[in-house]
């Protein structure tokens, strides 16, 4: 297996800018999802790991080597595409041994090769059949088994699951983080689905358009604890969790904001703005209990029942407030109006000049 290193990488198509300023390292044997918005460059940087796209600026390396300009054949990586890339008019065997058969392997090593895979990944009994007979889950793994065979030191994919519907895609996930834990493979995975990305990769890259105004692409590069529990900044903030963070902007007052009637303290990097970006996730945003502690007046405006929580949605009179209320017995009702208060250890504060995490 091997590390792959992005060092000040740009990438543009012309004259336009794709990919600015990019610096990360996927370590040797590790699992890194490029999560993001369309447009955030997370296709353009896996495609430049295989060649597929050129390097404007920087240094792309995979295991300690240059690989700017060497030609795709020569960089040991595998990559498996949405659309999976089979051929139509091949059998399952046929579509996993056409890449052994054209590096010159004999009969018998391909049969082999393309038995063993095929009971990694549950085809054993699908060798015989085209790809037109096969699921999209099943022709998936026709693309991961092919990629397996490569034996490469990196592994691509690109969107993988997307063709797939929720129930293939959740099985789909658990596969090919399983296929991760046994081979140790060095492995770079592109979705836009932030699920996805926190509960495949060991490490996850957020990514950013630059047509949006960023100065660069990369947003955050941590674990999803990380990433969830403390985002680096608002893009951050806002992109990953479902549902979103609840941001408002509030005003300094004697080094405090207040939350309607509740008021919090603020820790010194944020005693010296006029304004501060307050952010709570909805699992910790509470229903203040009747004469208890204050808090903000919110009317229900949108409940979704989910079975196991509530998702309820309030009209406040600084913006809309998501909650999310997994506790058990009733809930408000459908417009009744309620009092909202802040878990003081769970709020995250950001500069409304930068947009950057405050601690």
């Amino acid at each position: 297996m091997a590390a792959v290193e992005f060092q000040n990488v740009g990438i543009s198509f012309g004259n336009v800018p794709v990919v600015k300023d990019l610096s990360l390292t996927v370590n040797d044997g590790e699992f890194v999802v490029l999560v993001g918005p369309s447009g955030c460059g997370k296709s353009t940087i896996l495609r430049s790991i295989a060649g597929l796209a050129g390097i404007s600026s920087g240094d792309m390396r995979i295991g300690g080597k240059r690989m700017n300009d060497a030609d795709p054949a020569a960089r040991d990586i595998a990559m498996v595409f949405q659309s999976y890339a089979l051929f139509p008019n091949m059998t399952v065997a046929g579509n996993l041994g056409f890449g052994l058969k054209i590096r010159g392997e004999g009969k018998a090593e391909i049969d082999r090769k393309v038995a063993d895979v095929a009971a990694v990944v549950g085809l054993s009994d699908h060798l015989h059949k085209r790809p037109g007979a096969l699921s999209g889950g099943q022709r998936q793994r026709v693309a991961l088994a092919r990629a397996i065979l490569r034996r490469p030191g990196v592994f691509l994919f690109d969107e993988p699951l997307s063709n797939l519907d929720a129930e293939f895609r959740t099985a789909m996930r658990a596969e090919i983080v399983r296929f991760h834990r046994t081979q140790g493979a060095s492995m770079v995975y592109v979705t836009h689905d932030q699920t996805e990305a926190m509960t495949m990769g060991d490490r996850i890259a957020v990514l950013a358009p630059l047509a949006a105004g960023h100065k660069a692409n990369l947003m955050q590069y941590g674990t999803p604890d990380e990433v969830y529990h403390r985002p680096a900044n608002l893009f951050v903030a806002r992109f990953i969790g479902t549902p979103r963070m609840n941001v408002v902007t509030l005003p300094v007052k004697g080094g405090a904001v207040r939350f309607g009637g509740q008021q919090l303290a603020l820790p010194p990097s944020a005693v010296r703005l006029g304004n501060v970006i307050l952010g709570q996730r909805p699992e910790h945003l509470r229903l203040s209990q009747e004469g208890a502690e204050p808090g903000l007046v919110g009317t229900v405006e949108h409940i979704e029942n989910l079975g196991h929580e509530m998702i309820l949605t309030f009209s406040t009179a600084i913006g809309q407030m998501v909650l999310r209320d997994a506790r058990s017995g009733s809930g408000p009702m459908l417009g009744q109006t309620v009092r909202l208060s802040l878990d003081p250890n769970q709020v995250h504060l950001f500069d409304p000049a930068s947009e950057q995490r405050l601690d």
